[in-house]
């Protein structure tokens, strides 16, 4: 991989928290190629704020999940407009999904990594503007 053209991965708060919490798994793996510099990892303030707020629910305090992201060097970046939020509304399951693809479209994302099947997975075929994927799909597509 060239270091000048690194795909811009954003990821879902869903693969940060599997990510901290098992650092050997696809989504721990993803996190690491992004401190190794190999991605480019990026998330929204309001993925984040969602991965501290479910911290807990895995056994992590917020603070710890604000350090590892800040240690992992993934980019933060702001919430995504709200016109391009709406615009995502007409075709994701849950509304509260579409500030992600919203923020994936935004920074012109190449990946958006989840681990979510039931709400963005399934939006694969839909979105043509960047790729929807899991973190083993996305593991498999780089090596």
């Amino acid at each position: 991989m060239k270091k000048a053209n690194l795909p811009l991965v954003l990821f879902n708060a869903s693969v940060i928290l599997a990510g901290i919490k098992s650092p050997t798994g696809g989504s721990g793996k993803l996190l690491s190629w992004s401190k190794d510099k190999k991605i480019k990892g990026l998330i929204s303030e309001i993925i984040l704020d969602e991965a501290m707020r479910n911290g807990p629910r895995i056994g992590v305090e917020p603070m710890v999940v604000g350090k590892e992201i800040e240690k992992l060097g993934i980019i933060i970046c702001a919430a995504p407009n709200l016109s391009v939020v709406d615009k995502f509304k007409k075709i994701v399951i849950d509304l509260g999904d579409a500030h992600v693809l919203a923020s994936a479209e935004e920074k012109k994302a190449d990946f958006l990594v989840t681990l979510d099947k039931k709400h963005l997975l399934i939006l694969q075929k839909v979105v043509k503007q960047f790729k929807i994927i899991s973190p083993g799909e996305l593991i498999t597509t780089l090596r």
